[in-house]
């Protein structure tokens, strides 16, 4: 048996390096997008530390086609200059971290997000929560964790990431919990996009009743960016079409101090 070996014929049209001319809008398109993989590494960073255990292989990948399709809204800038909060960002709106588990996996009504101007600052509400409710729960579910989570994205140049987050709200079986509301200041920066992410935990009991513990399995868990706002000089901005510079590090809080329910 003979074998043959055979050379891919050399193209002397196609050229590398930096003889390789591509096209202007390319290199626009280019820039774009490596500002948006930039930006969506920041904000990831953020999602690992509100809940790692729900950032899958996969999560990163999805975020920053999310995120380039919502970049690509920008009403204002051209081709290669493109930032977020200069359009619509509802493509960002019931992103899951963990595709397989969002919000009604265990709650009838998503909470919801609305700026309040004269606090100056997004108000998050959660809808009343019943006891029968616990039904979706597994048998052996103690008490369930929620916290909400606020990502400020300034908007502008530097896109720096802040995150602020409340206080865990428990709820056990024997609980109606009426609707309540945590407030997240947007301090001096008055012009941010508002990633607003609700996450759900769950203590259960062990197999032989005799300890509680929190579980680490995806299943029993979610965290889900529920609503998105872009402010602008302290107010909310409605958009009806759908449609670089150096970044800084994420900022992460100076202390481990949390909001509480009210």
């Amino acid at each position: 048996m003979f074998m043959f070996n055979f050379k891919n014929p050399k193209n002397p049209y196609r050229k590398k390096g930096k003889d390789y001319r591509l096209s202007e809008n390319s290199k626009l398109t280019g820039a774009d997008f490596g500002y948006t993989r930039k930006l969506a590494s920041q904000i990831y960073k953020i999602m690992q530390l509100i809940q790692n255990e729900s950032c899958k292989n996969d999560t990163y990948t999805r975020f920053s086609k999310v995120l380039y399709k919502v970049v690509r809204n920008d009403q204002v800038h051209e081709l290669g200059k493109l930032q977020l909060g200069y359009g619509n960002v509802a493509p960002l709106k019931g992103f899951r971290f963990f595709k397989k588990r969002n919000w009604h996996n265990f709650f009838m009504n998503k909470p919801t997000a609305e700026l309040d101007i004269e606090k100056g600052a997004i108000r998050f509400a959660i809808p009343p929560i019943f006891a029968r409710e616990f039904n979706k729960f597994p048998e052996r579910t103690r008490k369930v964790i929620i916290k909400m989570h606020c990502i400020q994205v300034s908007v502008g140049d530097e896109n720096i990431v802040e995150l602020n987050s409340s206080k865990e709200l428990v709820i056990t079986e024997v609980d109606n919990i009426n609707s309540r509301s945590v407030y997240f200041a947007i301090k001096e920066r008055a012009n941010v996009v508002a990633l607003c992410v609700a996450t759900v935990r769950i203590w259960l009991e062990s197999v032989n009743s005799k300890e509680e513990f929190l579980s680490f399995d995806s299943k029993f868990m979610t965290a889900e960016i529920f609503d998105a706002l872009v402010i602008r000089d302290g107010q909310l901005c409605h958009f009806e079409e759908q449609k670089f510079s150096d970044m800084k590090p994420p900022e992460f809080p100076d202390s481990d101090e949390e909001i509480d329910w009210v």
